[in-house]
């Protein structure tokens, strides 16, 4: 009897202990369960916030600017039975490509006094601007877009001006501009500029030894750097226009520090630490990413879209680059001239050399390539501050340009000087 009731006692307590363990484990399951889903749903929520984190600094970096004369009327034109087309010449000075969602046009006096709205399409109709003009690549200039209005839409030229252009992009922006352009009264200079993409290229002495580089020795130009001694560019001649390096030949760089006979390879806007040190005097190497003996043996140029998009050509003789990263780190550099239809003209007061707009009141202005040669690279070690950054972090050197005809022989002859943001130069941590 005793034994019949152990038995059974003890037998209760095993299922007990068998159904506890059920239950802990189902609660230990759903908890890791819950947990699982609720990681899920935060990475989730961290891809859609990045996604939008990198959406907004897109939409940041968008900026198109009319060029003068903003638009050129084709009335000859037969297509669209008849219609009224306009060319609408537009620049991407930003860091991102441009898609045009729509455009709307409001006059005064006689056109689209009622607003127009023109929407995109692949076929001349009024209404409408040709959809395969809609893109613009980061750094275009002179980009046209076709636009289409009824014969009966006519929009007035007069001055002031009476016609006020909205462009909307795919990322929520609008740009505006007012046509035809103002005129410029008062003794106001008629002379403009504005500022695109950069590149940069890089000489050096000694190469082939401990310091120095040079940009033909980048990979993407079937050069003999590598990536572990600095050298990381993987654009070649068949990248896309945007992205191709590019070759200037013929160019006065003056000094000691030229390995290439006057030749330049432009590559996009970014060097590694190490490349940045060797052009840094008196950069200790204790301060460098992997840098034996920091002495100034790279030279650093820096080329810039400019264009002319005033209503007079100018001659700029003298011009300088300032580009800056937190405290005391500095890459400064004079213009030492520009390449121009293919050719280099160097800058001096007695070979002054003219951009003019040439075909000003037509459909597009002119542009050449300001280039500049680093003369100052400071980096914030004389300060008692470190470099690299902490945290092997990479950072960006911002800044702006200027430039000038340096003539001060009163009036009438203008005195023409002006300054233009200048995009940024990237300076990598490391290749990887």
């Amino acid at each position: 009897m005793i034994e019949d009731v152990f038995l059974r006692f003890h037998g209760k307590r095993a299922v007990g202990t068998m159904i506890g363990g059920m239950i802990i484990l189902t609660i230990l399951l759903t908890v890791l369960g819950t947990m699982v889903f609720v990681s899920q749903q935060y990475d989730r929520y961290q891809q859609i916030a990045n996604r939008m984190t990198q959406y907004r600094q897109q939409q940041e970096l968008e900026n198109l600017v009319a060029n003068y004369p903003g638009l050129v009327a084709n009335p000859g034109w037969n297509g669209c039975n008849g219609c009224n087309m306009y060319n609408m010449t537009l620049s991407n000075l930003g860091g991102v490509g441009v898609q045009i969602t729509a455009v709307y046009i409001t006059s005064i006096g006689s056109g689209c006094i009622s607003l127009c709205v023109l929407n995109p399409s692949p076929s001349s109709t009024s209404y409408a601007f040709k959809q395969s003009t809609q893109f613009l690549n980061s750094g275009e200039t002179n980009h046209a877009v076709l636009l289409y209005l009824p014969s009966t839409v006519s929009l007035p030229n007069t001055v002031p001006a009476t016609n006020t252009i909205l462009i909307v992009t795919s990322r929520g922006n609008e740009f505006s501009f007012q046509w035809p352009f103002q005129t410029q009264v008062g003794g106001q200079s008629t002379s403009a500029f504005s500022a695109g993409i950069m590149k940069v290229a890089y000489q050096c002495s000694t190469c082939g030894t401990a310091v120095g580089y040079d940009s033909k020795n980048e990979p993407g130009l079937g050069g003999t750097g590598t990536r572990s001694t600095g050298y990381c560019h993987a654009e070649s001649s068949s990248d896309s226009t945007s992205e191709r390096p590019q070759q200037f030949t013929g160019i006065t760089l003056g000094g000691s520090n030229i390995g290439d006979s006057g030749t330049l390879w432009f590559v996009n806007p970014w060097v590694t630490q190490t490349i940045l040190c060797t052009a840094a005097p008196g950069v200790q190497a204790s301060n460098c990413s992997s840098c034996s003996t920091c002495t100034n043996q790279t030279t650093i140029y820096l080329y810039v879209n400019i264009t002319n998009t005033g209503t007079t050509a100018y001659t700029p003789v003298a011009g300088s680059l300032d580009l800056t990263w937190y405290g005391s780190n500095h890459i400064d550099g004079n213009f030492i001239g520009m390449y121009y239809n293919n050719a280099f003209v160097s800058i001096s007061a007695t070979n002054p050399p003219t951009v003019p707009c040439a075909t000003c009141g037509s459909s597009s202005p002119d542009y050449f390539y300001g280039i500049f040669r680093a003369t100052v690279v400071t980096l914030d070690v004389a300060t008692g501050g470190t470099w690299p950054p902490p945290s092997q972090s990479s950072v960006m050197f911002f800044g702006s340009l200027s430039l000038t005809d340096n003539l001060e022989t009163g009036y009438p002859t203008p005195f023409v000087g002006g300054t233009a943001l200048s995009s940024g130069l990237w300076i990598r941590y490391q290749c990887t």
